[in-house]
């Protein structure tokens, strides 16, 4: 994992009072784009007008520019700051981003499970209406005390190679086999026609094993995954699938879904 900005780290100045750099301001500069390439980034935002941080994931699907698309989407929506409109643009508190590859699942990707353990952890604060990814300023320490903390989640990509192996294997659906709930949704930002994915919960999970190097050998642990990315075409063909699809967007009403 590679931070390309803190602004921790960044030393305040007459001229410059806060940290936060300007996130277009960020995006124009060429090295930092050629940092951005072909990366899966994990970010935190602040846009002006809102007062709300935003962290997220950008570049998730095929990495080339798509972490740049997707910052540069905030631009895009929230301007930018000039002396006449101080209350304009979006402020970049941090980045940081894994190289792209293939080899490996957007699901097991080191920024996905970091947002995931941290939309997780702020689930129960959640600024209402808004979604997990957003939370109030006076929370910023929390967040950072999360990201920083080694015991949690590691932000290690994690190759699939043996589990889609696993998966296939166990993959066939049996007369008992349903759909119990979705929790979770990716739609593709922008332009993009992708369908929507939905995480789906099943009452029957996939037996996983993992290996791990350790001193004198290969510790091998069994791990237990009831869940799959499923499109909702393929979702309200099996049994519990319409109705955890309804309950889901009932109670999701403002977000974008692409079916």
């Amino acid at each position: 994992m590679k931070v390309l900005f803190d602004y921790r780290t960044v030393r305040k100045t007459r001229n410059q009072p806060t940290t936060m750099i300007e996130l277009d301001t960020f995006l124009r500069n060429e090295k930092n784009k050629k940092d951005m390439y072909n990366m899966r980034c994990f970010y935190i935002v602040m846009p002006v007008a809102d007062g709300i941080v935003k962290f997220g994931i950008a570049g998730a699907k095929d990495g080339k520019s798509g972490a740049f698309g997707r910052l540069a989407q905030y631009v895009h929506q929230y301007g930018v700051a000039t002396d006449l409109n101080p209350c304009a643009g979006v402020k970049l508190m941090y980045l940081a981003g894994i190289p792209y590859n293939k080899n490996v699942e957007l699901v097991n990707s080191g920024v996905y499970k970091k947002e995931l353990q941290i939309k997780k952890y702020f689930r129960a604060d959640a600024i209402e209406g808004r979604g997990y990814e957003r939370i109030r300023q006076e929370q910023i320490t929390e967040l950072f005390k999360l990201i920083d903390d080694k015991s949690n989640k590691s932000w290690d990509d994690e190759e699939t190679e043996r589990r889609t192996s696993e998966r296939l294997q166990q993959a066939e659906l049996i007369d008992t086999d349903k759909i119990v709930e979705i929790t979770e949704h990716i739609t593709a930002p922008g332009k993009s026609r992708a369908k929507t994915q939905y995480l789906c919960h099943w009452n029957r999970p996939y037996v996983l094993t993992k290996n791990t190097k350790v001193k004198g050998g290969v510790d091998t642990e069994t791990e237990f995954d009831n869940t799959t990315y499923q499109r909702a075409k393929n979702i309200i063909l099996i049994p519990g699938g319409t109705k955890a699809l309804e309950v889901y967007h009932a109670l999701h009403p403002d977000a974008t879904f692409r079916d």
